[in-house]
């Protein structure tokens, strides 16, 4: 049997919720591989470097699957080890 303090512990640990382990992913994280997703990211990934003053930079989505296999989408952009094209054709960080 439980105390009367071990009790009212008791009662209070099942009443919070259950905090969510650090590994857990959010569907909307994962959602990046569908046609949808693909177009959602593709926007993300232009709206980022549009505010950082790069209206250069390009995306595409890509098919990444083949014959029977459920589709799955990638997009395909111009950065280069992860930046923008500098503007003015040069690629100052090559």
């Amino acid at each position: 049997m439980l105390d009367p303090a071990m009790a009212a512990f008791d009662a209070e640990m099942r009443a919070r919720p259950r905090p969510r382990r650090a590994s857990t992913r959010r569907a909307d994280q994962l959602e990046n591989l569908s046609g949808p997703g693909a177009q959602r990211l593709c926007q993300m990934i232009k709206r980022y470097w549009s505010a950082a003053g790069f209206s250069s930079v390009e995306t595409e989505i890509v098919s990444c699957t083949g014959t029977g296999e459920k589709p799955v989408y990638g997009v395909r952009s111009n950065l280069k080890n992860g930046l923008p094209p500098a503007v003015g054709g040069h690629s100052g960080h090559g």
